[in-house]
């Protein structure tokens, strides 16, 4: 309704109602009568202000505009009471108390402890400010109409329906009357900058979606254009995934698979690390080049060989199953991602119940951001952050090791890079300027051989590749073409050397990767997944202890300078006693003159740094050259290798 709207009264409320948000319920014209006779008719005059004695007070604004006004105390002198604005509202919005004094209460508790620290020189965090507040008034400046609920009215109203079994869902009404939607775009996280006055002008985008128990809200794969507010009821989320990344898809849902944690809450265990990684620690950049220099002259690695299908034990069939990611109730959302990038809906949600949503357009959202243009860097930084969090839940080989924080370091030197079908990132023999995961959709990789392009490979998401370029300065080996609507995160040379400097075991993957099938056992061993698969088959082999000798013994040599005679002396004796003495309980098979020598630098307190060099030695070759090699025909081997992308099937040359 506009200013020139007519005047409401009693006999035009049913007619106002149809056209409010209320009107989303469909029902018929007896229905609305009847309820709009539980309404009151108030007028406010211009400048005047009504108090809300009933903490139970719901209205709709049914003509001009009010604001919404607290009388909030402080605790060090009650009798000074502060007026504070908290909105406006508008034709057409509906007020419920309880939610508004909530929203005060959430928005104010810090605002009040810095103003009682400004008055008094004391700071209180207050607990219960919902407790505090005087009233809410209402005060319109230019005259409205209010529509009153009368709460005895409308609970006869209620039990007239429960009684005639009117098809009507009391609950959703409820929650409609009840929603306060400032207080939920206050909950999101890419939201919590901008100021609630802000927020009213927000909310006022929004609009209402109802949907019954087993409705469709968006379907995985659609554009997505709008954000999801679940004000009532439970949704539950799932994805096709096919045979091969089912056990990814459940692991890494970007949904939490808690329905009370978002997405972006993951954590890792940086302490499950391998301790053999720690080789590079510390080490200057030259340091590192140097080391670097032993991938050679390889200029890019992007290169995956297709994806293979891989049944699973007894299936017959490798079609698309379903996945269920998460459960979604009250007060939370999703579809957050798709106001922010062109992304396809990366799952499939359904209404378990009946479920009332507000939503948010993505074109109002942009719109919004004019209005508040000190968000765009906020909300872009969190979305990188988001999408790194989301690979590393992909079990993106080259992020296992990577924790939060080293994610969200990264994410503040990204660029997002979006490009449509048969788009080209990069042509081969151009210079290479940057690193890319994906994020989304997919690439083929096209190399020029006997003077023809041939699609040699294929990239998705969880993958990365242009890594050789923050190595050397070689030209592009292959060119990239998306295959479909991708989304890449861009990292330029300098940025990603700040991230990379301090994380040995990245090296580590990028020389896995190039060696392929011949890679070293103590490469291997550097990089963690690697070597989680190793030791999977160490244990299939009854071989583990050699590898933990082999491991204590080199913490023991890289630490010895640290440790006092004592630690020393400690630690050598543990790793005697677990496996070198004939009755050891992970007894190493050791030349006994090597064992002897040991023993006696133990009897004699004589150790130095090398004291298990040569027994280290002995180990790593027999591993080497009968366990490892074991390992390398075996099947666990060969799928190591596929999920890291190895290059042996490329035909790349790899001169050093």
């Amino acid at each position: 309704m506009g200013a020139g709207a007519a005047k409401v009264n009693n006999n035009t409320t049913a007619d106002f109602l149809q056209r409010c948000p209320i009107s989303i319920l469909n029902w018929n014209e007896e229905l609305t009568v009847q309820f709009s006779n539980c309404f009151k008719n108030v007028q406010v005059k211009p400048g005047k202000e009504v108090k809300t004695t009933d903490d139970n007070t719901f209205f709709v604004v049914a003509q001009g505009g009010v604001e919404v006004i607290a009388v909030l105390p402080t605790i060090s002198k009650k009798t000074d009471n502060i007026r504070e604005f908290l909105c406006k509202k508008k034709e057409g919005d509906m007020v419920y108390i309880p939610s508004v004094k909530q929203l005060i209460s959430e928005s104010n508790r810090r605002e009040m402890s810095t103003r009682e620290k400004a008055l008094y020189g004391t700071k209180k965090e207050h607990k219960n400010i919902l407790q505090m507040i005087d009233s809410v008034n209402i005060l319109s400046m230019t005259g409205a109409t209010l529509l009153m609920l009368n709460w005895e009215k409308y609970h006869n109203f209620e039990a007239m329906c429960k009684q005639k079994n009117v098809d009507f869902n009391l609950g959703m009404l409820n929650a409609l009357m009840q929603t306060n939607i400032v207080d939920y775009l206050q909950r999101l996280p890419f939201l919590k900058v901008v100021p609630s006055g802000k927020l009213e002008i927000l909310s006022s985008m929004c609009n209402y979606e109802l949907k019954g128990p087993g409705g469709i809200v968006c379907k995985e794969g659609e554009t997505g254009d709008k954000v999801y507010m679940i004000l009532s009821g439970s949704v539950k989320v799932e994805a096709h995934a096919d045979t091969q990344r089912k056990d990814a898809l459940v692991e890494k849902s970007p949904m939490a698979s808690s329905a009370k944690v978002r997405r972006g809450s993951i954590t890792l265990d940086a302490g499950k690390a391998n301790s053999a990684a720690c080789d590079y620690k510390a080490a200057p950049r030259h340091t590192l080049r140097a080391q670097m220099q032993k991938l050679g002259s390889v200029g890019k690695g992007l290169l995956s060989p297709a994806t293979p299908v891989i049944k699973e034990e007894g299936s017959k069939s490798t079609e698309p199953q379903d996945v269920q990611l998460a459960t979604l109730y009250d007060g939370e959302y999703f579809g957050e991602m798709a106001a922010f990038i062109e992304l396809p809906r990366a799952a499939t949600v359904t209404s378990l119940t009946s479920c009332l949503f507000a939503t948010l357009s993505k074109s109002d959202f942009r719109s919004f951001l004019k209005v508040v243009p000190d968000m765009q860097n906020q909300i872009e930084f969190m979305v990188k952050q988001h999408m790194l969090q989301n690979l590393i839940q992909l079990k993106s080989p080259f992020l296992q090791s990577v924790s939060i924080a080293k994610a969200h370091g990264m994410a503040s030197k990204s660029i997002i890079e979006q490009y449509k079908a048969k788009d080209v990132i990069f042509k081969e023999g151009e210079a290479a300027s940057k690193f890319y995961f994906v994020y989304s959709g997919s690439l083929k990789v096209d190399k020029t051989k006997n003077d023809k392009i041939c699609t040699v490979g294929h990239l998705y998401p969880g993958d990365y590749f242009g890594e050789l370029a923050l190595i050397n300065d070689n030209p592009r080996l292959a060119t990239i073409v998306a295959t479909n609507d991708t989304i890449l995160l861009g990292i330029t040379k300098s940025h990603f050397h700040e991230c990379f400097e301090d994380k040995p075991d990245l090296l580590s993957e990028f020389i896995v990767r190039m060696n392929g099938r011949k890679v070293s056992l103590n490469v291997l061993l550097d990089h963690k997944m690697s070597r989680e698969a190793f030791v999977n088959h160490l244990k299939s082999e009854h071989g583990q202890e050699n590898l933990r000798f082999y491991e204590l013994a080199r913490h023991f040599e890289k630490n010895f300078v640290y440790m006092s005679d004592e630690e020393a002396y400690d630690s050598a004796t543990r790793i005697v006693n677990n496996h070198i003495l004939p009755d050891s309980p992970e007894c190493v098979n050791l030349p006994s003159k090597i064992a002897n020598a040991i023993s006696t630098s133990m009897e004699n307190h004589d150790l130095h740094e090398d004291t298990f060099s040569k027994a280290q030695e002995e180990i790593y070759n027999l591993m080497n050259r009968d366990l490892y090699q074991r390992f390398k025909k075996s099947d666990a081997f060969n799928d190591l290798m596929q999920l890291l992308h190895t290059y042996d099937d490329i035909d790349i040359d790899f001169t050093v």
